[in-house]
């Protein structure tokens, strides 16, 4: 029975990192900070067998990909203070479980049409296994690489059919967790489904799939702001009622502070890979067509090659460790345009927004859902959720600078909001997410039944302050 290094020193952007084995001793007969599982016995089995000598591990995390670019449930801690970028990291825990060596899929049902993974595997090692059985999942990562583990985890809502789509747990039928004691727990109850890492090692999923199927993107060129309101209610308007609609986004130029003219991605179901029957016109705008050289904007392909984030623009090459960062909020969309204005006014002010966003303004729409601790929680009667998608570059301290901006005009205009568990915010996930108290009471007492060794939850993290509320 052996304890291995993990694979990964630090998220994917070099924002976050962990003491492993070199940096720390843990008590016998653990003494490496990172166990890497091949199957759930093995994991079950060296659990049972540290309980057996009274050495349970006091603190577990367990990760995916880790490609969050914050973790709420642990308490970090700054690294190094620099204008080229940002390094925090967070002590490790007694153990450290790595899952990306439980990455296949256990058992498809094409009758129910539905898959049994484990958790370590990615949404992209999923969709391409799925489609060799000419089979496909209904919502795919914005991020392929991440796990169907750990995109749950955050509530992540990926790429989804927004009018009927929720978040990536919303086509979870049952999770498999193991505590700290290696008993072996089934989860049915959807509301858990966002679980924060908090109720044990996630080990399997059983999920819903669908048919294998194409996409196909169309992009439209509206020529400034004032189209925005037609646009946000005329596409769904429009779009909500077709069978093929998979889900729409809108970018809003910050460099022209005169008009923000915008960009209106639409994806539908193609009906095979050499659908290219495209709208010309949408809302009286025309259809843009691909320049020689550029990203294409109009296409058709396989779902899972049609990138989730509308194009990769968002993508640009990343000059340091540390300078790229992802911060995400959800306002119901009901407030959508005077939350959009509200933005742009604080925008314009300067160039320093068009500097940390040079991509501009990403607006999603996500459903909402009855998920406890979801931040597209179905609360105050929301059905519709605008998220304002921000891709930044700069040092955590210029970019927090931005977000308190952006926190502060919603404020000020008491604009309520939320926030994305695995991305940036200015005030601390415990406060943007504050409204999901309730939630957080019902899960932290699911959590105290299913974790009784209170191992999963750091006392000092930002969760834990939700949580004692």
């Amino acid at each position: 029975m052996n304890t291995r290094n993990s694979q990964y020193a630090s998220n994917f952007n070099g924002t976050v990192f962990f003491k492993n084995a070199d940096d720390c001793l843990l008590p016998e007969p653990h003494n490496l900070a990172c166990f890497r599982p091949s199957s759930r016995d093995e994991l079950v089995e060296i659990l049972r067998h540290w309980r057996a000598l009274h050495q349970t591990p006091s603190k577990i995390v367990a990760i995916g990909a880790f490609s969050s670019f914050e973790f709420p449930q642990l308490n970090l801690v700054e690294r190094e203070s620099d204008q080229t970028g940002s390094q925090r990291e967070f002590n490790s825990p007694h153990l450290f479980v790595d899952m990306s060596g439980m990455n296949q899929i256990i058992h498809v049902d094409k009758i129910s049409l539905t898959v049994t993974v484990e958790a370590g595997i990615t949404y992209c090692q999923l969709a391409t296994q799925l489609r060799e059985k000419g089979l496909a999942v209904a919502n795919l990562s914005a991020y392929p690489e991440v796990t169907v583990g750990g995109g749950s985890g955050t509530g992540t809502h990926g790429s989804g059919h927004a009018t009927h789509g929720h978040n990536q747990a919303n086509q979870f039928i049952s999770m498999e967790v193991v505590n700290a004691r290696g008993e072996i727990q089934r989860i049915i109850d959807p509301h858990q489904f966002t679980h924060l890492g908090v109720l044990g090692v996630v080990t399997s999923i059983t999920m819903r799939c669908l048919p294998m199927f194409y996409l196909k993107q169309a992009c439209y060129d509206f020529p400034d702001l004032d189209t925005f309101d037609s646009l946000r209610l005329g596409a769904f308007k429009q779009l909500a009622g077709l069978d093929n609609f998979y889900s729409t986004m809108i970018r809003i130029n910050l460099v022209d502070k005169k008009h923000h003219p915008l960009r209106c991605y639409i994806r539908t179901v193609a009906r095979d890979e050499n659908d290219f029957d495209f709208e010309q016109s949408f809302l009286g705008s025309p259809l843009l067509e691909n320049s020689a050289g550029q990203e294409p904007l109009v296409f058709t392909g396989p779902y899972y090659d049609i990138l989730p984030d509308h194009t990769t623009a968002s993508r640009i090459k990343i000059p340091n460790p540390g300078t790229y960062h992802q911060a995400e909020y959800f306002v119901d969309n009901r407030l959508g345009s005077e939350a959009v204005h509200a933005f742009l006014r604080e925008a314009d002010r300067d160039d320093s927004f068009i500097k940390a966003l040079p991509t501009g303004l990403k607006c999603r729409f996500v459903s909402s859902d009855d998920q406890w601790m979801s931040p597209t929680s179905s609360i105050n009667g929301v059905n519709l959720y605008i998220a304002f998608q921000l891709s930044l570059y700069g040092s955590r301290t210029e970019v927090d600078l931005i977000l308190k901006r952006i926190e502060q005009c919603f404020s000020d205009r008491q604009i309520p909001f939320t926030c994305h568990w695995g991305k940036l915010c200015h005030r601390g996930h415990a406060a943007v997410n504050n409204g999901l108290r309730e939630g957080a009471k019902a899960m932290n007492a699911a959590r105290a039944q299913l974790d009784p060794d209170n191992a999963f939850l750091d006392s000092d993290s930002e969760l834990a302050r939700l949580f004692a509320c």
